[in-house]
């Protein structure tokens, strides 16, 4: 049974980004699941306890974002539930640790939309109770790399900065129970606070669509949609210029067919042979029976031409 007095926090990221992990070093469970690549294996809320200075910490496992078997929304769903039913009860979280990977070279456009998505669950009034730890420091080869990321997005304000601007802390996780119970405890004398989407769940009747969240997922998901299908128009008008250049192939392929056909069935033009009309069907006969044949004309024709001249035939 949680109590008044306990310490209450989320564990947030994405998929990947090592959140059951985290929670494993900070609280010494050896039972959570924990996924060994990029499918959530927190399928639902995990839930697990330690102490810390002496207060009873409950750390609040969520599923990931980013996961591959289900949408942003399904995630969305399943936290903000969560969060309903802790406000309904009258629990009220001491604060927020969103992971995030350092080892991801780029800022791409899925990081900058799950930060604002992450803004609007959380709020303003809770950016000082949020902690953004940086994690799979191993992965990368040169420390001053990852610092350097960390600079950039805390300076960024289409990432950290508004967060880092109302009292977001930035840490480095080093994967060690250590270091996870310290990230942990910079939380545990925090005070209560509730979340933007908490409060805004009960004032729009429990609609996320109507949440500051939901509509910022909305408005990602039209832009999503509208991108698909600038792209599928593209490809619509690259599979019709495809489609003339086949049908240009086709015509030139049946002129060419029909020219050798035309080619095949056709004759040579009839000829006059010293009066007598010679068919290129002669072309099929034996030259020799030709010229056997053609000899007595050829002979009989040059006597009548050598009288009339004057000249002898040999």
């Amino acid at each position: 049974m949680v109590q008044q007095s306990d310490v209450l926090i989320a564990v947030i990221g994405v998929t990947g980004a090592g959140k059951t992990t985290f929670v494993s070093k900070a609280t010494g469970r050896k039972d959570l699941e924990i996924g060994s690549d990029l499918s959530s294996c927190t399928q639902e809320v995990q839930i697990a306890e330690t102490v810390i200075g002496g207060r009873r910490v409950i750390l609040i496992d969520t599923p990931g974002f980013d996961d591959s078997d289900r949408t942003e929304a399904d995630i969305l769903r399943l936290i903000a539930n969560y969060l309903a039913e802790m406000y309904q009860d009258g629990k009220r979280l001491n604060g927020v640790i969103l992971l995030q990977p350092i080892s991801i070279n780029r800022i791409m456009g899925s990081e900058w939309k799950r930060t604002r998505l992450f803004e609007r669950v959380c709020g303003p009034d809770a950016y000082g109770n949020i902690v953004i730890a940086t994690t799979m420091w191993s992965d990368i080869k040169d420390t001053a790399v990852g610092l350097k990321r960390m600079k950039e997005r805390m300076q960024e304000d289409s990432l950290w900065g508004p967060m880092v601007k109302k009292g977001a802390c930035v840490v480095k996780h080093d994967n060690s129970p250590s270091s996870a119970r310290e990230i942990v405890e910079i939380l545990v004398n925090k005070s209560k606070v509730t979340l933007q989407m908490q409060e805004e769940l009960v004032n729009n009747g429990g609609r996320i669509g109507q949440t500051s969240a939901g509509k910022q997922l909305n408005a990602d998901l039209r832009e999503a949609c509208a991108r698909y299908e600038r792209e599928i128009e593209e490809l619509r008008k690259e599979c019709s210029h495809f489609a003339e250049d086949m049908q240009d192939l086709r015509e030139k392929v049946e002129r060419v067919n029909k020219e050798k056909e035309e080619l095949e069935r056709s004759q040579v033009s009839d000829f006059s042979c010293c009066g007598w009309v010679v068919s290129t069907k002669l072309l099929k006969v034996d030259i020799f029976a030709v010229i056997g044949n053609l000899l007595p004309v050829l002979i009989i024709t040059g006597e009548v031409v050598a009288k009339a001249s004057g000249c002898a035939v040999m």
